[in-house]
C-alpha cells in the first residue's frame, strides 16, 4: 500500500457537474460542519468546490441546483498508522464530505408545488449512485450497498443512512530484518461508507464518509537457518465502531 491512497483526497460526497449548463443561482455558502468535532478528531481540509449539479424540467418550471462541497482528511488516523507500519501505509485513511445545495426557483416556492418531490428524490438518488461510483473511482473493489439504518440529525431531519462496504487492495508490504527482507502479502482492508441526504429548509444537504470498516492484522515468519525463525506481526489496531461514531456525528451536526 505504500505510495498509494487508500482515499481520494477529493471525497467521495457530493454531485457530480452537469457540463454545459448556465446557473441561475447566485453563490451557494459551504455547509456549517462542527469545527470542535473537526479539530477533536484530528479532520484537515482538503477542498472545496462549488459547481451546478442539476437542471432539469418539470412542465412550465425548469429547476436548476448548484452545490459547494466541503472535504476533510483524518490526518490524525493516517499519521498514526504510517508510524506504525514504518511508512509501509502511507495515505488517507478516513474521508468526510459534506453538500450544501442551493435551488432555482426556491425549493420551496415551485409554482403550485410543481416538481418539488420529484427533485427531492432526483437528487437523493443521484448522490447515492455517485457515492457508490466514487468509491470505486477511489480504488476501492467488490464495492456494494449493505442497507439502510436509522439516523437523526441535530437538526431534527430524519433522512436515514444508507450503508456501503468495499474492499482497498493492500498489496505487499516489504520490511527488513536481520539482513532479511520480509514480504508480506497484506491482501486487502475493508472499507464501510455512510451516506444521508435531506431536505433543510429551502436547501438540500448530502452528507457522508468512508473509513477502515474493520481491523488489519497479519503474522507472516521466515526461516534464516535450521534453528533461527523470525515472526513479522502486523496489528494496525483499527477501531471501526469509533471511526462510524466519528464520522456519523459529524453528519448529524452538518447544516
Amino acid at each position: 500500500m505504500n505510495r498509494r491512497r487508500f482515499l481520494g483526497a477529493a471525497g467521495v460526497v457530493g454531485l457530480g457537474a452537469l457540463a454545459g449548463c448556465s446557473s441561475a443561482v447566485g453563490s451557494v455558502a459551504p455547509p456549517n460542519v462542527s469545527e470542535d468535532q473537526l479539530s477533536e478528531g484530528g479532520w484537515t481540509k482538503t477542498d472545496e468546490s462549488e459547481q451546478t449539479v442539476f437542471e432539469q424540467s418539470y412542465g412550465p418550471v425548469t429547476v436548476t441546483a448548484k452545490s459547494t462541497t466541503v472535504a476533510y482528511e483524518d490526518e490524525a488516523l493516517a499519521a498514526a498508522v504510517r508510524e506504525k507500519t514504518l511508512g509501509q501505509i502511507d495515505g488517507t485513511l478516513a474521508i468526510y464530505s459534506a453538500s450544501h445545495i442551493n435551488f432555482s426557483p426556491d425549493l420551496n416556492n415551485l409554482p403550485g408545488g410543481v416538481g418539488r418531490s420529484e427533485v427531492l428524490s432526483e437528487v437523493e438518488s443521484a448522490a447515492k449512485s455517485q457515492f457508490e461510483q466514487r468509491m470505486r473511482d477511489n480504488g476501492l473493489e467488490n464495492v456494494t450497498k449493505t442497507g439502510e439504518t436509522e439516523f437523526q440529525t441535530d437538526s431534527g431531519a430524519s433522512p436515514g443512512i444508507s450503508t456501503f462496504r468495499g474492499e482497498f487492495p493492500v498489496g505487499t508490504m516489504e520490511y527488513e530484518a536481520s539482513g532479511e527482507t520480509f514480504t508480506i502479502d497484506a491482501g486487502s482492508i475493508e472499507v464501510a461508507g455512510d451516506l444521508a441526504v435531506w431536505n433543510e429548509g429551502d436547501y438540500m444537504v448530502v452528507a457522508g464518509g468512508a473509513y477502515p470498516g474493520e481491523n488489519f492484522t497479519t503474522t507472516t515468519e521466515k526461516e534464516l537457518s535450521e534453528a533461527i525463525s523470525v515472526t513479522v506481526d502486523v496489528d494496525l489496531e483499527l477501531t471501526p465502531s469509533e471511526y462510524q461514531s466519528e464520522v456519523r456525528g459529524l453528519m448529524a451536526a452538518t447544516e
